[in-house]
């Protein structure tokens, strides 16, 4: 089954002709990791944010947390094959951010 679901993901690529985000385990300790931006706290009850890259680069990888493990929950991972240059950053729970990080690459001039 998980072959089968593979196989329509990247069909699905080829098909839509774009890059769809890869989702990942959550972070070791459930905590998202430093990468470039360190990781930022989010106060208030906010359940999305909306990143731009710095011009000349692209957001490669994001990483979002909300809830924690005790509730089933944590960070969450997804990898950008090209990278973007905005994001919406959102957690499934549909829970509020408690922190993010995010990874650049080069790229082209941010929009």
């Amino acid at each position: 089954m998980k072959r089968i679901l593979a196989a329509a993901a990247v069909a699905g690529m080829v098909f839509l002709g774009g890059a769809m985000p890869a989702s990942a385990a959550p972070a070791e300790g459930q905590l998202c990791p430093e990468w470039d931006s360190g990781r930022i706290d989010v106060t208030g009850d906010v359940t999305s944010i909306t990143l731009t890259a710095p011009a000349g680069m692209v957001i490669t990888a994001t990483c979002v947390k909300a809830g924690s493990a005790n509730q089933g929950l944590g960070a969450e991972i997804t990898y950008y094959d090209p990278g973007v240059t905005s994001v919406t950053l959102t957690h499934t729970s549909g829970k509020g951010l408690s922190h993010y990080s995010v990874m650049y690459g080069t790229g082209g001039p941010s929009s």
